[in-house]
């Protein structure tokens, strides 16, 4: 199909389409419609493609993917991610390298279940693919959109395609995006003052004192800052330059160059209000959810580049063979500061008093936050493929391989904390983490008969990490060390906070570096895992544009490991023992996949129809969680009391492998032509989920408060000595119940229509709807609207409506998204200080209008 410079219309593009006849689960999406529905990052993509959901660590701006139930929430620099990323077919590892702009591209292709043999790394759940557009031979042309919204959202996207011979061409790229945050974001000055026993020392008596005229939280970063900068804004720019040279008839080379910074402030957690609405936790009357105060003490940093080269080379040796290398270099660099709070404070009444012997409950105010002061995260990508094609049969065969290097430097605050209001803190100095993976694999195709196609697959894969010097510093200790002797308690132990906002410097705790910690601890460690996975298919043509086919398919995911931790807590554990360290090491996951599909062209290549059964065993999945690793003997012969019974168990952050699950569904696809210069568009999906092994779970989930929102109440806490990694987990079996990320029902449908008028131009309305079924985001499935771990049913709707004349030499076009205004979260917490939820949302309402002129 020869190039045209004009934007082609959906219309015309159908005319050429042709239907990909691969046995395999893929949604592939259009550039024209990724501009139409605003999708400039893949966090945008959840929910268009079934069984798809996207989230995001606002922590540390990592991307959860969840494909058919199967995810990851490890997002350090030695995890994986279960959806593995790709660009242009070349693995990305880190996760926080999805929120680079989607721009200029081709189109996004989205594989679902186990990739275990041919696609770049491993996967268990499946493959994003991302593949940017390339240069045009003999010909000079481009495009630019601009696009102005609500929020003041400006965006630049403009492309330009030099053709400089028949053989050498290179490609341009660039966007832009800004726009202000959408929260109602407020300094947070909080001075709220102490709740003190009474001096009559009557055993529960107390008196209020304060406030005192300076605020309680951490003023080193706090400053009023316009919305410009307030969280969930948006401030990035990327671009990209790609050359593609035929050298000659047989040897081609694409190189491309692409460079993303994003300067924005990064997204915090809030409080749901909806669910909170009738409680002592509910916002101001009346208030919106986007319109509730969010009291900010850390405004938000996200300075982050990523720095990419690629690299392809293709060889056609001879008529039926064909070398391929390709190559990736990224380099991914961030600062992060993020206000782990939210400025939501305890209640009044609920603040437990401060006694002489210290206080574990409540303090007055909740003083959180999370810095990453530098990370550099270095990979190198290998793949070289060689081709062949025969008459009967076909293969490709490869060697993968996969180097990081990833650096560090990570804090941690909790400044006004039990059991004497003083800070903890930790810090972690990761100057070298490695991972190696290497792979050899092969696939073929084998004819058997003219209309059946066999499947056979393997691959070796050999994973390795490396921990070298890192450093782990600071105690979960209220010692006063955080202060680094530039400040005494302000009140004697036991009568109050030990410090005030203006008290802390920086030559304090994060800001100055390691020699203000105790320790370090020195985490020098290495583990390496290898596994086969394998493909077997039959794909059998009913006629030239029918298919059906069946597979199965296994995929894999290695183990790994965290920091050295003493399971002792510092301590002695039960046994008399001290100092058990442990690097809290985890084993693989595995995923087998089975398949059963149609794909078919019908009614006179009116109607593309895809259908897939599917069913996966997913084996000794990793969920990352605070669990019990150990158990201590209390000081001075104290023990738990009644209202903590689980005081003397030691907690680390840790992945582990928790069960099995069984997961079954139905993916309908459908592209229709029902009338001339119509198009419908959509999907339904059905979603079975069921964890089969998992008796262990700790259900923590808003213990204290189910009683008050009648939810069935927390299990008891079950304490042995002789299982101190049971011990202080309330054991619960959430066998039989939903993974997290996977709703039973969704559906989308798109229209959209061409009216062509008498003077040459067009008008193209275009109308999207999705809903999705309840969701969960842990293994507890707790239905209770106010602290359930759900996000609801919900419905989408997006519009655009868009004039051109009929070559689309320029369009203007009219656009929203989540029209509706819903209010969806895309991952769920509990309030710290409350019996509220504290939660990651999608953005709400958007629209605007773009130009688009095209050269």
């Amino acid at each position: 199909m020869k190039h045209n410079k004009a934007m082609m219309t959906e219309s015309k593009l159908l005319q050429c389409r042709q239907q990909k006849q691969t046995p395999v689960s893929v949604t592939a999406m259009s550039p024209e419609s990724l501009v139409r529905q605003n999708v400039k990052e893949l966090s945008d993509l959840s929910g268009m493609i079934p069984n798809l959901q996207l989230g995001l660590s606002n922590s540390d701006s990592g991307v959860k993917a969840s494909i058919r139930g199967v995810t990851s929430n490890n997002f350090t620099e030695i995890g994986d991610p279960a959806v593995g990323i790709h660009i242009d077919g070349i693995y990305s590892p880190r996760p926080q390298g999805s929120l680079a702009l989607m721009f200029d591209l081709e189109q996004v292709e989205v594989l679902r279940g186990a990739q275990g043999t041919l696609f770049g790394r491993n996967s268990t759940a499946g493959v994003i693919n991302v593949i940017p557009a390339k240069p045009v031979f003999d010909d000079d042309f481009g495009w630019s959109t601009l696009q102005l919204g609500n929020y003041n959202a400006k965006q630049l996207r403009s492309v330009y395609n030099l053709g400089i011979s028949e053989d050498f061409a290179v490609r341009a790229a660039v966007m832009i995006d800004k726009r202000d945050g959408y929260i109602n974001q407020k300094p947070d000055y909080t001075d709220r003052g102490q709740k003190l026993p009474h001096p009559n020392g009557v055993w529960g008596d107390y008196v209020w004192e304060g406030p005192d005229g300076q605020p309680d939280v951490d003023q080193r970063l706090n400053k009023d800052v316009d919305a410009e900068d307030f969280y969930s804004n948006s401030d990035q720019w990327g671009i990209r330059l790609t050359s593609l040279w035929q050298i000659n008839n047989d040897l081609s080379w694409t190189l491309g160059f692409e460079h993303y910074q994003n300067n924005g402030a990064g997204h915090v957690n809030m409080k749901d209000c909806e669910a909170a609405k009738d409680t002592v936790y509910a916002c101001d009357s009346g208030t919106d959810h986007w319109d509730q105060s969010i009291l900010i003490n850390v405004p938000g940093k996200l300075d982050m580049s990523i720095d990419t080269l690629r690299s392809i080379v293709a060889w056609d040796i001879n008529s039926n063979t064909t070398l391929e290398h390709r190559f990736a270099y990224a380099n991914q660099q961030r600062e992060q500061h993020h206000d782990d709070d939210t400025g939501f404070h305890s209640l009044i009444e609920e603040v437990d008093i401060l006694h002489p012997w210290g206080n574990w409950g409540r303090q007055p105010v909740d003083d959180r936050a999370t810095y990453t002061l530098d990370s550099e995260y270095k990979s190198f990508v290998n793949e070289l493929q060689i081709k062949q094609k025969f008459e009967r049969w076909q293969y490709v065969a490869g060697l993968f391989w996969l180097k990081e290097d990833n650096a560090i430097e990570f804090a941690q605050d909790m400044l006004v904390m039990a059991p004497w209001g003083m800070p903890y803190g930790q810090y972690y100095n990761q100057p070298n983490r490695e991972i190696d993976s290497k792979a050899i694999f092969a696939q073929a195709d084998v004819e058997l008969t003219q209309q059946l196609t066999a499947t056979l697959g393997i691959r070796y894969s050999q994973d390795e990490r490396t921990d070298n010097n890192g450093e782990t510093y600071g105690n979960w200790d209220a010692s006063g060390w955080y202060y680094n002797d530039l400040h005494e308690p302000t009140n004697p132990i036991g009568t109050g906070q030990a410090h005030n906002g203006n008290d802390l410097t920086f030559g304090m705790g994060a800001f100055a570096g390691a020699s203000a910690y105790p320790g370090p601890t020195i985490n020098s460690y290495e583990k390496d895992w290898s596994h086969t996975t394998w493909r077997l298919g039959l794909q059998y043509d009913i006629n030239r544009s029918q298919m059906v086919f069946v597979s199965a398919a296994t995929g894999y995911r290695p183990g790994g490991f965290g920091d050295k931790f003493d399971t002792c807590g510092g301590g002695t554990c039960v046994d008399g023992s001290t100092e058990q360290f442990s690097f809290l090491d985890y084993d693989e996951e595995t995923t087998t996949n089975y398949e059963i599909g149609y794909k078919g062209s019908l009614l006179d290549s009116k109607l593309n129809l895809t259908s897939v059964f599917f069913f996966t065993q997913y084996n000794d999945m990793h969920y990352t969680n605070m669990h019990a690793v150990g158990q201590k003997i209390l000081e001075d012969g104290r023990t738990c009391p009644d209202w903590d019974p689980a005081c003397d168990v030691v907690n680390a952050w840790k992945t582990e492998n928790i069960g099995d699950a069984d997961i079954m569904g139905l993916e309908l696809e459908f592209d229709y032509i029902p009338w001339e210069n119509g198009r419908l568009t959509g999907f339904y999906a059905w979603l079975d989920t069921e964890i089969t092994q998992y008796d262990t779970y700790n259900d923590d989930w808003f213990c204290g408060y189910r009683e008050a929102n009648e939810a069935e109440p927390c299990a008891p806490i079950f304490i042995d000595p002789s299982q101190p990694e049971l011990s202080g987990r309330a054991l619960y079996d959430v066998t039989g119940n939903q993974l997290p990320g996977s709703p039973e029902h969704s559906w989308g449908l798109n229209y959209s229509h061409y009216f062509e008028m008498d003077n040459g131009y067009q008008l193209v309305p275009w109308l999207g709807l999705r809903w999705q079924d309840r969701m969960y985001f842990t293994p507890r499935n707790l239905d209770n609207e106010v602290i359930g771990d759900y996000q609801d049913d919900y419905y989408n709707v997006n519009a655009s409506l868009k004039f051109s004349p009929i070559d689309e030499n320029w369009y203007v076009e009219l656009y929203g998204t989540n029209l509706t205004d819903e209010v969806v979260k895309n991952w769920m917490g509990q309030g710290a200080q409350g019996g509220y939820q504290f939660n990651s949302y999608n953005p709400p309402r958007m629209y605007g209008i773009r130009f688009n002129i095209t050269y």
